[in-house]
């Protein structure tokens, strides 16, 4: 199996076109590729940098030649959320005629598609690249890579670990985040190190032992699901 990253500016995507003419990013965490009907369903997340230019986006993905169905499921304030059925574009179809799916969400910003496409082999790959030269959109091969069954657990393992670590960052108090950012950017954890907990507690103006207290209970709540992930991982290797 290829693994191919790509940066895809399409002439004839309703996304594209609008994240091209507002200052709105989309990312679709889930679509669904029909091949008897030629058409692509998404859902959309959308984020502007305002409601105007939210609502302005979302018309021109709502009136694009290739929008088949756009349904607005949510908005709020600078974000929205839609249901969106599109033709086929010329670098999906070019993908599919080569036998190649897609393997994650699309992410587009500034009219710029970073797409995780595949294939099963070395040959299918090698033809659609050649033939995505060929149109008139621009495809950038961002990364190649083989997958294998061993690879794709690390993927999966690597994956498990950052979503375990985020969810325990989401509970980090504002001064446990303020204390850990700053003893990153001082250089606290360098070898050596740069900055003190003095150092720390005289930037916030509080004593050592609440600056000692504050990393301590930081790093217990980051490091423990991480040492339980990677313990996972210590025993799937021995068995």
């Amino acid at each position: 199996m290829i693994s191919l990253a790509l940066s895809v500016q399409q002439c004839d995507c309703p996304l594209s076109a609008a994240s091209d003419a507002h200052d709105v990013a989309f990312v679709t965490p889930h679509w669904h590729y029909d091949r008897d009907r030629g058409d692509l369903e998404l859902r959309v997340l959308a984020d502007a940098t305002d409601r105007t230019a939210l609502e302005r986006a979302l018309e021109i993905v709502r009136g694009h030649e290739e929008t088949t169905d756009f349904d607005l499921l949510a908005k709020r304030g600078r974000t929205g959320r839609a249901r969106l059925t599109m033709g086929t574009t010329d670098v999906m179809g070019t993908i599919v005629a080569h036998g190649g799916y897609l393997t994650g969400p699309f992410e587009n910003v500034d009219g710029s598609e970073r797409w995780e496409v595949a294939f099963d082999d070395d040959g299918a790959a090698e033809a659609a690249l050649a033939a995505l030269d060929h149109l008139e959109d621009e495809c950038e091969l961002r990364k190649r890579r083989s997958l294998d069954p061993e690879t794709v657990l690390e993927d999966v393992h690597a994956a498990t670990i950052g979503s375990t670590v985020l969810d325990r960052s989401r509970t980090l108090t504002a001064s446990e985040r303020e204390t850990l950012r700053l003893a990153v950017e001082a250089g606290y954890y360098d070898v050596p190190r740069s900055a003190t907990l003095g150092d720390l507690a005289d930037t916030l103006e509080v004593s050592d032992a609440a600056v000692s207290k504050a990393l301590r209970r930081a790093e217990r709540k980051l490091l423990e699901p991480t040492m339980a992930v990677l313990e996972s991982v210590r025993r799937r290797d021995r068995t």
